[in-house]
């Protein structure tokens, strides 16, 4: 599996994201009907604004829906698949978590719409277990 380019902390793939894309086009339609499916889908318990819907990604400081940016174990890394401690108890539950809103999600969009978070949201484990496969199996190799 090659790995994404630019992934947040537990896995999602940011270049998948509908409101990283429309973020990064400053598409202001597109940003307020990604607010109102966030609300749909349970992720905000508002329809908020545009600017609050806005992500350029991922960052230790950005509320994170799973708390998870906050995890001390992620100083100095990327993301959770570069973690020594991976998987650990917060990412497992981060797994369940998601796997509970892909269901949602399933039931509440379009195919082309549930296809799309899927790529973005719904892969997470495959992904940080691929990367902490190369991390490590490299490291152990004396590769890096």
């Amino acid at each position: 599996m090659s790995q994404p380019e630019y992934i947040s902390f537990c896995g999602d793939i940011c270049a998948m994201c509908p409101r990283y894309i429309a973020t990064q086009k400053n598409d202001e339609d597109e940003l307020a009907a990604i607010a109102e499916l966030w609300f749909r889908l349970g992720f905000r318990e508002t329809i908020v604004s545009n600017d609050d819907i806005r992500c350029n990604g991922c960052t230790r400081e950005k509320k994170c829906l799973y708390s998870i940016a906050v995890c001390e174990h992620l100083k100095g890394k990327k993301n959770c698949g570069e973690c020594e401690q991976y998987p650990c108890k917060i990412i497992a539950s981060v797994f369940k978590k998601s796997e509970q809103y892909a269901i949602t999600c399933q039931n509440k969009c379009k195919e082309e719409t549930y296809e799309q978070l899927f790529q973005a949201f719904f892969m997470k484990e495959d992904i940080l277990t691929a990367i902490h496969a190369a991390k490590f199996d490299e490291s152990e190799h004396g590769e890096k």
